[in-house]
This record gives structure tokens, C-alpha cells and sequence, in this order.
């Protein structure tokens, strides 16, 4: 299965994704950020997406068609990629679903500050750190307004991660045992 675990920034996809990995042995979980994260100037480089995106779907075909699941947990706002890994996942005949975790507007903007300033005191380089501080208590709840609309239009499944990242692994695994 091609798994999609969207949501905004700060919502504990990463930590879901891996939880799923642990659980399914030879998943591979996909970090499209963390991608470009490791591609030389990626930071003053726009076409640095679209690279990371691109190396993204070249490992996720090959991981699909060895037979093994894959999770991409990622924020995904614009429904071209989200498009893309459906054709993808039709391509090699294997299921592609897309869970939308959600949280309290608050929770998501605390998170997400906290991650900020680790990345910050340790010095790291990561595209989060692209959104103006100042744009986060605004951005941050619009974006997730955004995917809940969408969401609706695509049939994604809908996962609270209100109980935290255990609670919403559990009610993602439930949500898909029932879909």
C-alpha cells in the first residue's frame, strides 16, 4: 500500500509514519523534506522541491514494486502531488490512501513553535524554517481549514491526533481496517 499521512505542519505525521514502519517491516517511509534537505544548496534553491518531490516518487515506485508498503508523511496543501502518488500507486496496482491527521488549531501552532526552535538551537537547515515566525499563528490554522475542505473532495480518511501520536497511530490503523 502507498500510505499519504497529510496534515499541517506540526500534527505528528513524521512520528505516525514511523509507528506504521515499526509495525510493517520493510516499509519504507518517505521524508520529501528530508530529501531535499540533503541535496547540496537546497536552501537557496526553488527547483530543490520539485527535485526532492521527483526522487521521492523514483523510491517509492521501486519500494511498491518489490512488494512493500510505503508512508509518506507530508504536508501536502496543493492536490498535484497527491494526484501524482495515486497514479503512481495505479502504475504498479497496489492500493494508494490518504489519511488526514487533525488536531486543535493550538496544539498544531505549540508543536510546531517547539520543532522550530529545536531545529533553530541545534542549527539545523529545514523548510519549515522558511515560514515567517510572525505568519505561523495565521498560516498554520488556515492550512489545516484547507486540507479539512479537501479532504472531503478526495475521500481521504480523517484521523484525530488529539490523544497524541500513539492514539492517532492506533485510530489511523482502525480507520484503515475499516475502510
Amino acid at each position: 500500500m502507498l500510505l499519504l499521512v497529510n496534515g499541517p505542519p506540526g500534527v505528528g505525521k513524521s512520528t505516525v509514519a514511523r509507528r506504521w514502519a515499526d509495525d510493517h517491516p520493510r516499509s519504507l517511509v518517505v521524508e520529501v523534506d528530508e530529501l531535499r534537505t540533503r541535496l547540496g544548496g537546497w536552501a537557496g534553491d526553488d527547483g530543490s522541491r520539485v527535485l526532492a518531490r521527483e526522487l521521492a516518487v523514483d523510491l517509492i515506485r521501486g519500494h511498491l514494486t518489490r512488494g512493500y508498503d510505503v508512508v509518506v508523511p507530508q504536508y501536502l496543501g496543493r492536490p498535484e502531488f497527491i494526484e501524482r502518488l495515486g497514479l503512481v500507486a495505479a502504475e504498479v496496482g497496489t492500493p494508494f490512501v490518504e489519511v488526514l491527521l487533525s488536531d486543535d488549531p493550538g496544539a498544531i501552532i505549540e508543536r510546531f513553535r517547539r520543532r522550530r526552535a529545536e531545529y533553530e538551537r541545534e542549527g539545523l537547515e529545514h523548510p519549515e524554517l522558511e515560514l515567517d515566525a510572525d505568519a505561523i499563528a495565521a498560516e498554520l490554522p488556515l492550512a489545516h481549514e484547507r486540507l479539512l475542505r479537501d479532504a472531503a473532495s478526495r475521500a481521504a480518511l480523517v484521523v484525530s491526533a488529539e490523544g497524541g501520536p500513539e492514539a492517532a497511530y492506533r485510530s489511523m490503523c482502525r480507520v484503515l481496517d475499516n475502510r
